[in-house]
């Protein structure tokens, strides 16, 4: 059986870790290049099809009509992992969403919210859950003592990381408020992919930019107030082995996330063993609660530092989470599950 993957291969290794253990083929490719001969098509991000650019009317016409082809001869199944785009919707991407949801013969969810969520705006679909793997294949894991050496990090500090990117100005506060806030005098956090600049736009900004960069100003502004030992930040993506290396020195995991369905970033946490604190959000909250890990009110930065602290205390508890709890995300058992699905909906 060969899946048909209608976009560029991704740096997120998500589906490197599911491949790896699956019985059937995979091929990424560009969505004019289908065939009949590929037995499902298998979509995950909707923008990716498009090279995450916003399609124009005509690119969507001209979607619609590959899609008829695909159910002529193929299952689609879409793998829902955000209800909408992370950067925000426009007209053009809600139709490309619409597009793929309405035509959606089977549905996989990360979570059961996802999955009654959809199953009541589409019951004529089939909806199937698997979950999201670890990262278990992807990274090379250090001790924390090590990891910590390397960075210059004090082996008796607090380490609080946020993986991933900080994608607005409420992720944003939302980390370093409530970092600050933690009454711990001995404290690290570290940003994977910090925003340094928030808009200012205003009147005659244009005109002054000739004498003052005032979007200069602050972003220069909040990187000299967020320097080391303290703030560990990097304000671009970076490679595996350095996101490796940090996440071993952390303690604790922070997502950042304000309103989302699923987050890489829990199961990233889950892979290098460490306490993970996140958003009663989505598929997220059930999956904290599942594993008995804290979570918070994201519209409260109160809430994300009470939630912190209970991580520091588990963390100082010594808390493991068991194997049969993590035995569900294990790629091997996500692989299965996923290669069920493919073989029970083939034609």
């Amino acid at each position: 059986m060969i899946i048909f993957l209608p976009f560029k291969k991704e740096l997120n290794t998500y589906l490197d870790e599911i491949q790896r253990y699956s019985q059937y083929t995979f091929v990424y490719e560009n969505y004019k290049k289908y065939t009949a001969t590929y037995n499902i098509v298998n979509v995950h991000w909707p923008e990716a099809i498009f090279d995450w650019f916003e399609p124009t009317d005509e690119q969507l016409a001209d979607l619609r009509n590959e899609i008829n082809k695909w159910k002529k001869n193929s299952v689609l199944i879409y793998t829902k992992h955000d209800v909408e785009r992370h950067k925000g919707m426009t007209p053009n991407f809600t139709k490309l969403f619409e597009l793929i949801e309405q035509n959606t013969d089977v549905f996989i969810h990360l979570g059961n919210y996802s999955k009654e969520y959809y199953q009541e705006k589409y019951p004529n679909a089939t909806h199937k859950i698997v979950f999201h793997p670890l990262y278990e294949n992807s990274f090379m894991i250090s001790s924390k003592s090590e990891a910590r050496e390397k960075l210059n990090i004090d082996q008796e500090a607090l380490v609080i990381i946020s993986p991933g990117s900080i994608r607005n100005f409420a992720e944003r506060n939302l980390v370093i408020s409530s970092f600050k806030k933690l009454k711990v005098k001995n404290k690290v956090l570290i940003a994977t992919n910090m925003r340094s600049e928030i808009k200012y736009d205003f009147r005659g900004r244009v005109k002054l930019k000739k004498f003052f960069d005032i979007r200069s100003y602050f972003v220069n502004r909040f990187k000299n107030n967020h320097q080391p030992p303290r703030f560990i930040f990097s304000y671009n993506r970076i490679n595996a082995n350095e996101m490796a290396l940090k996440m071993s020195a952390a303690d604790i995991v922070l997502i950042p996330r304000i309103k989302i369905l699923n987050s890489g970033n829990l199961f990233l946490g889950l892979t290098f063993n460490k306490i993970v604190v996140g958003p009663a959000t989505g598929n997220i909250e059930e999956q904290l609660n599942l594993l008995r890990l804290p979570v918070f009110d994201s519209n409260s930065i109160s809430s994300v530092t009470q939630a912190i602290e209970k991580g520091i205390v588990l963390n100082n508890s010594g808390y493991v989470i068991p194997n049969k709890d993590l035995s569900k995300f294990k790629p091997e058992n996500v692989a299965k599950d996923m290669d069920f699905i493919f073989a029970e909906f083939i034609q």
